[in-house]
């Protein structure tokens, strides 16, 4: 497979990624059961959950209609990320990080190798989910693993943007606003595992970082027809 292939097939599921956002963006917001903090989405709630209370913030304390159709809401969009989602962007992560390895064969396999995991503890995150949201007012194993997958996939992401960041600072000091996206992403993931409460609600935008910065060089290697430059502007004399 060469390069720019690569780069076409990132692109490609990139864009499957975006619809999927843009899908997930204009549909009705969810409002929590119980006393969850405004503006913290219960999908990203739930998934930095670290306690009983944290659950039921989102489900409230007892059996009632709300739970149950938050439940059903929440459950829909976990089957979703199952089977759309997660083999979407992993398809972006995985192929982008093939084509940065026409830059730097090492630190690219870090990144694939980041993304990979990523995707696996995410389905490991998924069941937990799943057991959570059937039982809201109970802890048991799924909620002690979740901290942990949870914290293995946002950090995996987090680290891939900033090893994508370490790549494109080598093509050049005009990269170097992308390659500080990156490191911005690194940062918000490590922030909001660190604190939940306080910087959850922003770790899909710290991602999203870094993710912009991987769709644009996506464009430009299309663009271009080859793959031999992986940064987001060409400098010469770099």
């Amino acid at each position: 497979m060469t390069h720019n292939l690569a780069f076409r097939i990132s692109l490609g599921a990139a864009i499957v990624v975006l619809v999927l956002a843009i899908y997930s963006a204009v549909s009705p917001a969810m409002v929590a059961c119980g006393r969850l903090q405004p503006g913290y989405a219960p999908v990203i709630a739930q998934e930095l959950a670290r306690s009983v209370a944290d659950v039921q913030a989102i489900f409230g304390t007892g059996p009632s209609a709300c739970r149950t159709a938050i439940a059903q809401r929440i459950d829909f969009i976990t089957w979703a990320d199952c089977i759309a989602f997660i083999p979407a962007y992993g398809t972006f992560l995985l192929f982008f990080f093939l084509g940065l390895s026409s830059r730097d064969r090492r630190s690219a396999f870090i990144g694939f190798v980041l993304s990979a995991v990523a995707c696996i503890a995410d389905y490991l995150e998924n069941i937990c989910l799943f057991a959570i949201t059937a039982h809201p007012d109970g802890g048991g194993i799924a909620l002690a693993v979740l901290p942990w997958a949870t914290g293995l996939k946002w950090l995996a992401l987090g680290l891939g943007g900033a090893v994508a960041g370490t790549i494109l600072i080598q093509s050049g000091r005009v990269n170097y606003p992308a390659a500080a996206l990156c490191g911005l992403s690194f940062l918000g993931t490590v922030l909001a595992i660190t604190n939940p409460h306080l910087f959850g609600p922003y770790i899909s935008n710290a991602v999203t970082l870094s993710w912009v910065v991987f769709l644009v060089v996506d464009i430009r290697a299309v663009i271009a027809g080859f793959s031999a430059v992986p940064q987001l502007e060409p400098e010469n004399g770099a």
